[in-house]
């Protein structure tokens, strides 16, 4: 699949088969994200593998939002940077985007969990001082029973502006 072709047609995912997920996909997943853009090139990103299934279980009951990493396969856990307060955020999104394009492409999806008890998983995690916890992102294949939905896009005219906000798309 290609890089378009996969943000295109990504899903965001919340149910898992029961089968594993390949190492090398993970390295290939953790590779896309450290190639993300990054202000300055200050790459202020840590990666944490997860496939410990007892892991995956107590991670899962500390976020209040993703209680579903407690049934995925694998789980790459976000570290930030915290001395980077300007651009931290913003580059660990773009590599959270890389890694979830990358995870559609080999077959694979995840959804960002964005409510979680971040103490609790960094003490978990071994996160050093300097460090926080961004985001937790767990891999796995389609649950076959529960596949990932296509959600409707906002209309074109709705959010894309030329030249000036509100001017449709010039005719040429």
């Amino acid at each position: 699949m290609d890089a378009l072709e996969a943000i295109i047609s990504r899903r965001v995912q919340r149910s898992f088969a029961d089968k594993p997920v390949e190492r090398e996909k993970l390295d290939k997943i953790v590779d896309a994200g450290r190639h993300a853009m990054s202000a300055r090139n200050m790459q202020p990103w840590q990666f944490v593998v997860i496939e410990n299934r007892d892991s995956l279980k107590e991670i899962g009951a500390l976020c209040s939002t993703g209680r579903f990493v407690a049934e995925s396969p694998s789980a790459i856990a976000v570290l930030k940077d915290t001395a980077n307060a300007r651009w931290a955020e913003v580059d660990c999104a773009q590599a959270v985007q890389n890694m979830a394009d990358a995870g559609w492409a080999l077959g694979l999806g995840t959804c960002w969990v964005g409510n979680f008890d971040g103490a609790r998983i960094g003490a978990m995690l071994g996160i050093k001082d300097g460090w926080a916890l961004f985001t937790i992102l767990p891999f796995g294949y389609s649950d076959p029973k529960n596949p990932p939905q296509a959600r409707p896009l906002k209309p074109r005219g709705e959010m894309v502006h030329y030249e000036r906000v509100g001017n449709p798309r010039p005719q040429r």
